[in-house]
């Protein structure tokens, strides 16, 4: 009877030799990563560090708010100005939102316009542009005075230079306030200067828009569409009518203009 002999599997001999080549190719492997390793703890390093420094040096008090510099104004203070832009001294420069600070600013009503930039080292500097009057309304004790937008961006005690009177609205607006209807107060700046010269008042009552005409009638204009054309209309038929008086010219279509 044979007997089977099983053979066992061959075990790698443990002194066996590693080709040189081999060898030298792991350990310049293993050098380049850990190479590879330590460019990065370096520049990591040097990220950090310089986002400290960058961090402790716009925060220092070397580069904070000390000023806010307003210019601009005629009708508003500096102190009204700084008061909106809610600015806090001392806050690092870098870290104001000058866009909010804006936004605060053109809440105020004189308001038209604002600019807000940083100059540094320590200054927020604010350019206000305010709104000029073009028109008022006659109050009980003042003249509201009114922006070309509708906006009644203060009071007065006398009209000023330039504006035109709004008649017939049934109550004076508060300063803030938007006068109805808001085209009324820049109509005589989009008329012709040969009929917005004669225009003594913006009449508002029969829910259109009438010219007070010095010395005569009034020219109706409807709503405050196509003024350039309503304005061409209404001189045509003045000169046509020359000293003769007439009650109101309807223009409020331009191309059939009506006098009375």
């Amino acid at each position: 009877m044979t007997s089977t002999q099983t053979r066992e599997p061959t075990k790698p001999r443990a002194n066996a030799r590693i080709d040189p080549r081999i060898r030298d190719r792991r350990i310049e492997v293993q050098r380049a990563a850990g190479r590879r390793r330590l460019r990065v703890l370096l520049v990591v390093m040097c990220v950090v560090s310089a986002l400290g420094a960058a961090y402790l040096v716009v925060t220092s008090p070397v580069l904070d708010v000390d000023r806010v510099e307003v210019r601009g104004v005629h009708h508003l203070t500096v102190a009204e100005v700084r008061s909106a832009a809610r600015i806090r001294h001392h806050r690092a420069l870098l870290f104001v939102d000058l866009g909010a600070v804006a936004r605060r600013i053109e809440r105020l009503p004189w308001v038209e316009r604002v600019r807000v930039r940083r100059e540094w080292p320590g200054t927020v500097r604010v350019d206000v542009t305010e709104y000029t009057p073009v028109a008022f309304v006659r109050g009980p004790r003042a003249v509201a005075l009114i922006a070309p937008n509708g906006r009644v961006v203060g009071s007065a005690a006398a009209p000023p230079l330039g504006a035109v009177e709004v008649r017939g609205v049934r109550r004076a607006p508060d300063v803030g306030e938007i006068l109805a209807p808001a085209d009324a107060a820049d109509v005589v700046a989009q008329l012709s200067p040969a009929l917005a010269t004669r225009v003594v008042a913006i009449d508002v009552t029969g829910g259109g828009l009438a010219l007070d005409i010095a010395g005569n009638g009034e020219i109706r204009l409807g709503d405050a569409s196509n003024l350039a054309a309503k304005s061409d209309s209404a001189l045509a038929v003045l000169g046509h009518l020359g000293a003769t008086h007439y009650t109101y010219i309807d223009v409020s279509i331009p191309q059939r203009p009506v006098s009375f």
